[in-house]
C-alpha cells in the first residue's frame, strides 16, 4: 500500500479506496453507510426491504461516487440488495460477519454502527469475500430445501407417534424403525386391530419376532386409532412428496447441462448423484475453481478441524464450521462407505480405524472424498485413473501398506513384508 503524508509530518497506510460503502441487514430494514477515506467522515442512510428502495439505495452509492460496498449475509436478507445494486452497476460483495467480528470488535451494537464499520472495514482491508450463488444454484437449494423440510416433519409426526404409543406401554416401534415397510405394515396391522401373533409376523427378522410380539400385547384404547390412522397418511404423504421431489431434482442433470460433471463426480468413492447435486447446489458448478485447493475446498465443507498451533504445539483442536448442509451429507455418505464400501480406500480406513476413534476416523474418509472431488474436477478424470500411484488398471490390484488388494472386492490377497 502507498503511503500518505499529513501535515505533522507523520506518514500513514493509504486506504484501499477512497469512497466506501457498508450495508447492516435484517428482516425489515437496510441500514447503509458511506465512508470517505480523505477526510474520515461517515455518513449512513435508513432503506425499507423491496425493490423500490433498493433502487433508491443504488442511486444513491452512485450519486456519491461509491468504489466498493460490503454487505453482511444474514440468511436471505441480503440477497435483494446485493441482486439489485450489482444489476445497476455496484461493485458489491458479500462477507461472512465472522470476518467483521475477527478483524474489529465494536463496543455496543447497533444497525448504523455496523454499517459504518462495514464501510471503514472497505476502505481499509483487503476482506475475505463469499462466494454467492448463481441462479442455478438458487434453484436447486429451493428444491433441496422442500426436501429436507419433508423429511424434518416426518420425523416430528413418527416421533410423536412413537412417544404416545410408548406412554401407553406399546413399545414395538422401539424395535422397529416406523418409517419403514416393516413399520408401516405394523402399523396398518394396529389400526387394523390384529393379533400380537399376527403383528410379529410382518417382520421378516425372525429373531426378533418373539419380543416384537410381546411389547404388541399390549391392548390399545379405541381412541388412539383415528390418530394412528392419520399418521401414516401423514407419513405416506411426506414419503411421496420426497420421492417425487428427488426424481425432480435428478431429471435437473440434464436440463441444467450437469450430466458429464455427475458422472465424474460420481467415479468418487461413496459419492452419489444427489449428493454431488446437493455439493453442487450449495458450493457451485464450478467450485474446483472457486476454491484454489483441495483443502480449501474440503475446509469450506468442514470435513478438515480448525487446529490452533502456537510453537509447534497443538493448542486447540475443534471441528471447522463448514457448510453444515454438505458435511452432514458428506459424513453420512462416509460411514455408509465404512460399512458397505470396498477398494483402497476402504482398505485404508481399515487400517486408520485400528489407531483412532470411528468419528475421527469417518471424519478422515469425508475428507479424503471430499478433496478427491475437487481432483477429479481439476484434472477432468474419472477417480480411479488417478487416486492411487500403486493402482495397476489392467490386473485390478493395488498394494496399500504391504498388502496386495484387490480393487473389486477389497480382499486382501496377498500380505508381506519388505527386506529391510
Amino acid at each position: 500500500m502507498a503511503k500518505r503524508i499529513h501535515a505533522n509530518g507523520q506518514a500513514s497506510v493509504q486506504a484501499r479506496y477512497n469512497i466506501t460503502g457498508g450495508c447492516d441487514t435484517d428482516k425489515n430494514i437496510i441500514v447503509a453507510a458511506i465512508y470517505y477515506a480523505e477526510t474520515g467522515s461517515l455518513e449512513a442512510k435508513e432503506f425499507k426491504q423491496h425493490k423500490a428502495d433498493a433502487l433508491r439505495a443504488a442511486e444513491w452509492f452512485r450519486s456519491h461516487q461509491v468504489e466498493l460496498v460490503i454487505i453482511e449475509s444474514t440468511a436471505n436478507y441480503h440477497m435483494l440488495y446485493y441482486d439489485t445494486l450489482r444489476e445497476e452497476g455496484i461493485n458489491i460483495s458479500v462477507i461472512n460477519p465472522i470476518v467483521v467480528k475477527a478483524l474489529l470488535r465494536v463496543e455496543g451494537k447497533s444497525d448504523k454502527g455496523d454499517a459504518m464499520t462495514l464501510a471503514r472495514l472497505a476502505a481499509n482491508f483487503d476482506l475475505k469475500t463469499s462466494n454467492m450463488p448463481d441462479s442455478q444454484q438458487r434453484e436447486l437449494r429451493l428444491l433441496f430445501k422442500r426436501i429436507d423440510s419433508w423429511k424434518q416433519q416426518r420425523t416430528q409426526v413418527t416421533n410423536r407417534a412413537n412417544g404416545i404409543l410408548t406412554g401407553l406401554g406399546f413399545t414395538v416401534f422401539r424395535l422397529v424403525t416406523l418409517n419403514t415397510p416393516a413399520g408401516l405394515r405394523i402399523l396398518q396391522a394396529i389400526i387394523d386391530r390384529r393379533t400380537p401373533e399376527e403383528i410379529a409376523s410382518l417382520h421378516r427378522n425372525r429373531i426378533k419376532r418373539p419380543e416384537i410380539e410381546k411389547c404388541a400385547a399390549v391392548p390399545l384404547p379405541e381412541y388412539i386409532l383415528p390418530y394412528l390412522k392419520e399418521v401414516l397418511d401423514d407419513v405416506n404423504t411426506l414419503n411421496n412428496r420426497i420421492i417425487a421431489a428427488e426424481h425432480e431434482l435428478l431429471d435437473k442433470i440434464d436440463s441444467c447441462n450437469l450430466q458429464n460433471q455427475v458422472d465424474l463426480m460420481t467415479t468418487v468413492a461413496g459419492v452419489t448423484s444427489m449428493l454431488a447435486l446437493r455439493i453442487i447446489a450449495e458450493l457451485g458448478a464450478n467450485y474446483h475453481q472457486r476454491y484454489c485447493t483441495a483443502e480449501a475446498f474440503s475446509k469450506a465443507i468442514g470435513v478438515v478441524p480448525a487446529n490452533e498451533v502456537s510453537g509447534g504445539k497443538l493448542l486447540k483442536r475443534r471441528s471447522s464450521h463448514g457448510n453444515a448442509r454438505v458435511k452432514f451429507h458428506l459424513l453420512s455418505a462416509a460411514k455408509a462407505f465404512a460399512i458397505h464400501g470396498k477398494g483402497p480406500l476402504k482398505a485404508w480406513f481399515d487400517q486408520y480405524r485400528g489407531r483412532v476413534h470411528y468419528y475421527k476416523a469417518t471424519s478422515a474418509v469425508a475428507r479424503r472424498i471430499a478433496e478427491a472431488l475437487w481432483w477429479v474436477m481439476v484434472k477432468n478424470e474419472p477417480y480411479r485413473h488417478w487416486n492411487d500411484p500403486n493402482t495397476n488398471e489392467k490386473s485390478g490390484k493395488v498394494r496399500v501398506n504391504n498388502r496386495l488388494i484387490d480393487l473389486e472386492t477389497g480382499e486382501v490377497l496377498e500380505s508381506y513384508v519388505e527386506d529391510c
